[in-house]
C-alpha cells in the first residue's frame, strides 16, 4: 500500500463508513498504482505540536502483554511500499543493504561527538532504585547526558553491550541514542540546585554529595578509583512517552498504522533474538517531539539495550533469558505433572561465562530465532508474518563479520577472548537468522526487466549458501491495466536460471503495465512453489519495477 495514501484512508475512514457502497465502487476503479509509485519517504504531513506527555504505565504494559491471548494470524504489515520495502519515516531510516555501509560507519554509527566534554559534571538527577546507579549530568558545555554503570565485578559488561547493541541497531536502520563508554571520577561531580533525591523508604529531599557517594557503592570500580559509564547523550527534542508495540497514539495525528501492523517493530523482534535484546519493551523507548519541515512530529527511538547479549543489566543473563517469557503457565504445568522431570533445553546447554559480557549460549551455530522469547511477550513481535521475517534476516545479512567486529570493539569490553567470542556467537546467529528465515517463502529478490523482455532477478537463500537453487524458474506473463487492475495473460516461460525471456513482444507504449509471476521449479522447499507477484510499468523507454508482492494479503 502506497505509504502516504494509507494515512489519507485512515484520515476519512468515518466519511467511508458513512458512503460504505461509493467506497467499494471506488475502489474498484481506483488504480493499483500511482505515478510516485514506490514511495521510499513516508513523510509525516500533519502538525502533532499540541500532543503532551503521555506515560506507558509500567505494571500495565506488562500485564497487558504478558496476558494477552497470543496473536491469530496477522495481515500483511500496513506500512511497506508497493515494492514491498519500508520506507524512510520517523520511525525508521534504511541504511543496511540499502546503501554501501562500512565497518567505521557502524563503530560510529549515530555519535555527533565525542562524549561528554570533561571538567565539571553537575548531577541534575539521579536513580536510587535498582542495583546499579544512574545519573542525569550536564557536562562542561551545558549539554544534557544520562550515566549507567556496570554492576560491581562485571567491569565492562552492561556498559559494553549497550553501546555494541546501539551501533548494530543503528546500523539496521532504528533511531537510538548515542551513546560513548567513558570515564568518571567520583571529584567531578557537583550537585546542581535544584537535584532531588529519595532515599531507600524516605521521603524526596534535596540532594547531598554523601548521595552520591552511597550510590556509586554500588557500581563497579577501576584500579585507579574511576568509574567507567556509559553516557547517553539526551535524545533531540521534548519527551511525549513511549512506544507501545499495540495500537497506535491517538493524540499522534500522524500515528494511523496500529502499532503491530509496522514491518520495523515486527521485524524488531528478529533483530531482539538476533542480540538476545530479552528486555525489548515500551519503557525502553522514548518519543520525542520535533521540528521537521516546519511542523512538528514524534520521533520514534529504541533505547536502553543493557539487558542483551550475555548481559542482564545488573549481573550476568540468567541462564533461562531467551527461551522463555517471565510467566510460562504451560512450562509450569508440564513441571508439576513430570514432577520435575522435564527439563528445559537451557539446562543442559553450554554456556559462554566472562565477567566482560556475562553470560551466552557457547555454540550459536543451531540457534533457532523461533524458539526465542523476550521476557515479557511483544504484540508487534507476534504479530510478524513470513515475509516480516524474510525482509528482517535481508538486512541483518547485509552486516558482514567485520560490521560486527566493529560495533564490538566500540564497546571496549577490555577482554579480547571475549570480544572474540561475542563477534562469532553474533555471525552464528545472524546465519542461523538467515537460514531460517531466507528459506521460508520464495527468495526471489531485486527483479528488473529490460527492453528485450528479459527478465532478470537473484534468489537471496541461494545466493546466501542457505539453499540449493531449484531446477529452474516459472514466470507467468501478463499485460496488466492499472485503471482497471485487470489483467490479460500472454504466456508462460521457464529456464533454468535466474534469468527468463518473455513469451512475446511486452507492450512498448508509455505508461504500459505488465504483471509477471514467478516461482521456482523443483525447489528447496514447497514455498518457493508459490509465486511472487512483481509489476513493471514501461516509462522513459524502460520497464521500472513499481509493485512486488511476496506474500497474499
Amino acid at each position: 500500500m502506497n505509504a502516504n495514501r494509507y494515512r489519507l484512508a485512515a484520515t476519512i475512514a468515518p466519511l467511508v463508513a458513512v458512503a460504505a457502497v461509493c467506497t467499494i465502487a471506488t475502489s474498484a476503479a481506483s488504480p493499483r498504482f500511482y505515478d510516485d509509485d514506490p514511495i521510499w519517504h513516508d513523510r509525516e504531513t500533519q502538525d502533532a505540536s499540541g500532543m503532551k506527555m503521555l506515560e506507558v504505565d509500567l505494571i500495565v504494559d506488562l500485564t497487558t502483554n504478558l496476558l494477552s491471548p497470543r496473536s491469530p494470524l496477522a495481515g500483511r504489515a500496513l506500512n511497506v511500499n508497493t515494492i514491498d520495502e519500508v520506507p524512510d519515516s520517523s520511525w525508521y531510516t534504511n541504511r543496511a543493504g540499502s546503501r554501501p555501509l562500512t565497518p567505521d560507519d557502524v563503530f560510529k554509527g549515530p555519535d555527533t561527538t565525542s562524549g561528554p566534554r570533561p571538567g565539571t559534571w553537575t548531577v541534575t538527577s539521579s536513580k536510587s532504585d535498582g542495583v546499579t546507579p544512574g545519573f542525569t549530568i550536564k557536562d562542561a558545555n551545558g549539554q544534557l547526558w544520562f550515566l549507567k554503570f556496570d554492576p560491581p565485578g562485571f567491569r565492562g559488561m552492561a556498559t559494553g553491550t549497550e553501546v555494541a547493541v546501539t551501533k548494530l541497531l543503528w546500523a539496521l536502520g532504528y533511531h537510538v541514542p548515542e551513546n560513548h563508554i567513558a570515564y568518571m571520577h567520583r571529584e567531578q561531580l557537583a550537585i546542581g540546585e535544584g537535584a532531588r533525591f529519595t532515599p531507600p523508604g524516605g521521603t524526596r529531599r534535596p540532594m547531598r554529595l554523601d548521595d552520591l557517594d552511597r550510590l556509586l557503592e554500588r557500581a563497579d570500580r577501576e584500579p585507579d578509583g574511576a568509574y567507567r559509564i556509559v553516557a547517553s547523550k539526551a535524545l533531540p527534542g521534548k519527551p511525549i512517552g513511549r512506544i507501545r508495540f499495540v495500537d497506535t497514539r491517538p493524540d499522534d495525528p500522524n500515528d494511523v498504522v496500529a502499532h503491530q501492523d509496522r514491518r520495523e517493530l515486527r521485524g524488531y523482534g528478529v533483530f531482539a533474538a538476533w542480540l538476545n535484546h530479552v528486555d525489548a519493551k515500551a519503557i525502553n523507548s522514548l518519543d520525542t517531539l520535533v521540528a521537521e519541515n516546519g511542523r512538528s512530529i514524534v520521533r520514534h527511538h529504541l533505547l536502553d539495550f543493557g539487558s542483551s547479549l550475555g548481559s542482564g543489566g545488573v549481573g550476568a543473563a540468567d541462564y533461562w533469558e531467551g527461551a522463555e517469557y517471565l510467566l510460562e503457565p504451560r512450562e509450569i504445568v508440564t513441571q508439576m505433572l513430570s514432577f520435575g522431570f522435564s527439563f528445559p533445553k537451557w539446562h543442559t546447554e553450554k554456556f559462554h561465562e566472562a565477567p566482560a559480557i556475562g553470560r551466552l549460549s557457547e555454540d550459536n551455530s543451531t540457534f533457532d530465532p523461533e524458539r526465542w522469547k523476550p521476557r515479557v511477550p511483544n504484540q508487534a513481535f507476534l504479530h510478524a508474518r513470513a515475509d516480516d521475517k524474510f525482509w528482517a534476516a535481508r538486512k541483518l545479512l547485509a552486516l558482514t563479520t567485520d560490521h560486527l567486529r566493529a560495533a564490538v570493539r566500540a564497546g571496549d569490553f577490555s577482554d579480547p577472548a571475549s570480544e572474540r567470542f561475542l563477534v562469532r556467537a553474533l555471525a552464528e546467529r545472524r546465519d542461523a537468522i538467515g537460514r531460517a528465515y531466507l528459506t521460508a517463502v520464495n527468495a526471489i529478490v531485486d527483479p528488473a526487466l529490460d527492453e528485450a523482455g528479459t527478465l532478470r532477478f537473484r534468489n537471496a537463500a541461494v545466493d546466501a549458501d542457505f539453499a540449493r537453487a531449484p531446477r529452474g524458474y516459472r514466470a507467468e506473463w501478463f499485460r496488466f491495466d492499472n485503471a482497471t487492475r485487470q489483467s490479460e495473460r500472454i504466456g508462460e516461460t521457464t529456464g533454468r536460471t535466474t534469468q527468463l525471456e518473455a513469451p512475446g513482444a511486452l507492450p512498448g507504449t508509455d505508461g504500459a503495465f505488465v504483471r509477471v509471476n514467478v516461482s521456482g521449479v523443483g525447489g528447496f522447499t514447497p514455498a518457493w512453489d508459490k509465486p511472487v507477484e512483481m509489476f513493471f510499468r514501461h516509462r522513459d523507454g524502460r520497464w521500472r519495477l513499481v509493485g512486488f508482492e511476496r506474500m497474499p494479503s
